[in-house]
This record gives C-alpha cells, structure tokens and sequence, in this order.
C-alpha cells in the first residue's frame, strides 16, 4: 500500500511539473499581454513640452500608447526598439508616467523622441485609468478601443508575437 501511495505522489508530482513545463515553455505564451478591448478613458493632461491641453479628443487612428518614465531603467532598454518602430512610421504617443517634467525633458532629449508628443502625468491619473501597474507599458489603440496591452518591455519578439498578429488581422497602420 505504502508503495502505491508513493507512486500515486511522485505520478502526480511530476504531471503537475510537466503540465507547468510546457504551458510556461509555450510560445504564444505572454503573462503581460491582455487583450480584452475597451475604451480609451477620459481624460485631460498636458503636454510635456507646453501648457497644451490634451485629452481623448485629441488621440484618433491608430497608434501606440506607451509609458515611461526617466526613472524606468527597462525603459531605457526598449527606447532604441521604440525609435525603430517610429522610424518605420508606427505613430506612438508617449504617457510619461510619475515623472519630474524636468527629469523627462533631459531623458529624452539624451535619447531621442520616438513620440508624436508626450503626456505628462506627474500624479498617474491617467495611467490609473488605464489599469497601469508600473512602466513600461504599451497599449495599442484603434479609434478611440484600447485593443491590446503589454505590461513590460516592447522588443522585436513581443512586438511581433502579441502585437503584428493584432494588426495584420485588424489591418492596422495602413492609411492611418
């Protein structure tokens, strides 16, 4: 008896850990990706270089939302990714997030501006809204419809494993 119970644990065991190895191991697989759709909130912020009012009114096409902020080191890591897909013609809106305006200004113009413009939320109100839990993060937006989410760092695998199957599909940035 003793034997079978002993078996019965260590079968059951080593199903959990395989079961866990692959659904883990799985390609497709991306805790920070979300894709459940909703709409962009409202919202009223100023843009970090003026006292220019921006709010959802002023966001329409399709574009890239993506937060960062000058005291995000793994937002340093993906800002030469975010300058390619710029260059590339992928308009993308930056929401500086919990940040010194200063401190922003200084990073960017040290590292470049892949932004269309940029939106400083120093209290995060906007950021809230969009159901952010730190930086980086990047939201795809079509008309006004939050249609995808990454929590974490944007880079050529996670731009084309969650992102591209989204916009191929929807045909995203062709006239836009």
């Amino acid at each position: 008896m003793t034997f079978l119970l002993r078996a019965l644990i260590l079968g059951l065991t080593l199903l959990f850990f395989t079961f866990f190895y692959l659904y883990i191991n799985e390609d497709k697989y991306y805790p920070g990706a979300d894709f459940q759709t909703s709409d962009m909130p409202k919202f009223e912020l100023y843009d970090l270089y003026s006292e220019k009012v921006i709010n959802q009114d002023n966001l329409d096409g399709t574009f890239l939302i993506n937060v960062w902020a000058s005291w995000c080191i793994t937002c340093r890591v993906e800002h030469g990714f975010l300058v390619n897909l710029s260059n590339q013609n992928i308009p993308i809106i930056g929401l500086n997030y919990k940040d010194e305006k200063e401190n922003a200004i200084e990073w960017i113009e040290r590292f470049g501006d892949p932004y269309k413009f940029i939106i400083h939320d120093l209290k995060g109100e906007l950021a809230l809204d969009l159901g952010v839990t730190g930086a980086p993060e990047t939201f795809l937006v079509s008309n006004g419809t939050l249609i995808a989410h990454y929590r974490g760092e944007v880079n050529d695998m996670i731009w084309k494993d969650v992102f591209m199957p989204i916009i191929k599909k929807e045909g995203l940035f062709k006239n836009d």
